[in-house]
């Protein structure tokens, strides 16, 4: 059912399993940015490709739930390119591990476990 699904967004123009893989790719770059200057380009990649995925069409009973997961991470993402703006590694850094706390909280409220299926 989930290959399913997943064949569904690609259908719709957004191909959700590629720009998550490149997502991926894209903020372990950021992470293991050694400069401002090195970190710009993968923080752009991840803003770019979080604008395209916003743009897909979801299921009606997941649909707020990613706009809403998308809409923090712009938010977190506006964050670390002010960081870099400034010149300020070490808060783009810490700003940057909010978005992958936002990628463990997404992921997991998108593919609930069968516990928290059961029991809430």
């Amino acid at each position: 059912m989930l290959a399913a699904s997943s064949t569904a967004f690609a259908s719709e123009g957004v191909d959700l399993k590629k720009n998550m893989q490149a997502m991926k790719l894209a903020f372990k770059q950021a992470a293991e940015a050694q400069s401002v200057e090195e970190m710009k380009t993968p923080v752009a990649t991840l803003d770019t490709l979080i604008a395209e995925s916003k743009q897909g069409d979801y299921p009606p009973e997941k649909m707020d739930l990613y706009q809403e997961g998308f809409n923090k991470l712009s938010s977190a993402l506006q964050q670390v390119d002010k960081d870099l703006q400034q010149g300020d590694l070490d808060a783009a850094q810490q700003t940057l591990r909010e978005v992958d706390t936002l990628r463990i909280e997404y992921h997991d409220r998108r593919n609930p476990s069968i516990w928290q299926r059961l029991f809430g």
